[in-house]
């Protein structure tokens, strides 16, 4: 029965070597990771001043860069080149070789999720094992505890924004469609909702629970208030919605929601992307 449980999660496996050497040797890949260690970098250097008076365990302008940096480049990179991965394993055919071989759908999306994933995550820790460098001599050892809980959340963040992105190539006709509907949808999430809670004047009319849903309906939002929990633990920086849920359920039981609506976030679309892809290529 082991022997038969390792032969067949081989092919997952390899399938996952196979396409995460294949994404990083991309451009897509490489421009990302260099894109986001030079931002990084840059941003942690404009912001030593603000480190060296704050430190890292409250939340001021650098710390707020920092955190907006690594929850939008990475998952740029991780929706778009997830989408456009898989959709282009659908249109030359290949995912089609693989059903024949009897590997699930659901296996092969999970295995593109993984490789487009690592390569988020490569860019994450080239980016912070850059900015950490830095910081070791501005703010106090104590306070990069904050740091790795930013990272956590950054990771988790651009591991849902590659589902997302593996449910659009599911969606997608062409490598072209999937890029372009990645994009679209990265913006939606990173600027557009908010833009249009702003432009509406939601904020001054639904109350703290609908907005509290906006925060949990939206991957970026979700880990942005967990983050600044993370290096803060405050409600004064979280804005209406955050502050809000903070104040009802105290700060662990928040934590916990944000972090299971990530978690969600990543199983949700998986789970679609599988289930869409079994339907339409059968």
């Amino acid at each position: 029965m082991i022997a038969e449980r390792a032969r067949r999660s081989d092919p997952l496996l390899a399938l996952t070597v196979f396409e995460a050497r294949v994404i990083l040797r991309g451009r897509g890949a490489l421009v990302g990771m260099i894109g986001y260690a030079a931002a990084s970098v840059i941003v942690t250097l404009l912001g030593l001043t603000s480190f060296r008076q704050l430190g890292f365990g409250s939340v001021g302008p650098a710390a707020v860069a920092l955190l907006n940096l690594a929850l939008l480049l990475p998952t740029a990179q991780g929706m778009v080149v997830g989408a456009m991965t898989l959709a282009g394993e659908r249109e030359g055919a290949f995912l089609t070789m693989l059903r024949a071989q009897g590997v699930a759908p659901l296996g092969l999306v999970t295995a593109t999720w993984l490789s487009v994933t690592l390569s988020a995550v490569l860019s994450l820790m080239l980016g912070f094992g850059l900015s950490s460098a830095i910081l070791a001599s501005a703010v106090p050892l104590s306070d990069l505890i904050g740091f790795a809980g930013l990272f956590a959340v950054a990771l988790g963040v651009a591991a849902a924004a590659a589902a997302l992105g593996t449910l659009i190539g599911t969606l997608a006709e062409t490598r072209l469609q999937a890029g372009l509907a990645a994009v679209a949808a990265w913006f939606a999430v990173a600027i557009g909702l908010d833009l249009l809670l702003l432009g509406m004047g939601a904020f001054a009319r639904v109350g703290e629970v609908a907005l509290v849903g906006a925060v949990l309906a939206n991957p970026l939002e979700t880990g942005r208030v967990l983050a600044l929990l993370a290096i803060d633990g405050g409600a004064a920086s979280l804005g209406p919605a955050g502050g809000f849920v903070v104040t009802q359920f105290g700060l662990a039981p928040t934590m916990a929601l944000l972090a299971t609506a990530l978690v969600a976030w990543i199983a949700v679309p998986l789970l679609l992307a599988g289930r869409l892809l079994a339907t339409r290529d059968t």
